[in-house]
C-alpha cells in the first residue's frame, strides 16, 4: 500500500480555515477523484498551523491513475475556485509518497 501525504503550512492564525477548505474539497471533489478513506491531521505539537492530508492507494499504478484524474481536475472550474481560496491561507507545502508496512495481524 502507498500513502500520499500532503503537508501544508497555513499562514499564522488561518489553520482552521484551511482545514475547512480541505474538508469541503474531500466532500465535494474528492469522490470524483477516487479519494476515499483520507485523513486530515493538524498540529498538536511542532510547527503551528500545519495541516497534513493522507490518502491511501493500493499500489503505484493506482496512484498513477489517481494523478492522471487529478491533473484533469486541476483544469475544472470547481477546482480553480477552490484553489483560489487556499492561496491567501497557505505559505507552502510538500508531498511525500510512503510505503505502508503492516506490523502484526
Amino acid at each position: 500500500m502507498i500513502v500520499e501525504r500532503l503537508t501544508f503550512q497555513a499562514r499564522y492564525g488561518h489553520g482552521d480555515e484551511l482545514v475547512a477548505l480541505f474538508k469541503d474539497f474531500l466532500a465535494t471533489q474528492g469522490q470524483a477523484l477516487g479519494m476515499t478513506g483520507g485523513r486530515i491531521y493538524t498540529d498538536l505539537t511542532g510547527e503551528m498551523f500545519t495541516l497534513q492530508m493522507e490518502t491511501e492507494f493500493a499500489d503505484l499504478a493506482a496512484y498513477a491513475a489517481f494523478m492522471a484524474r487529478d491533473q484533469e481536475q486541476f483544469a475544472s472550474q470547481a477546482f480553480q475556485e477552490w484553489f483560489a481560496k487556499t492561496l491567501p491561507l497557505t505559505d507552502g507545502g510538500s508531498r511525500q509518497l510512503l510505503n505502508v508496512e503492516r506490523v502484526g495481524s
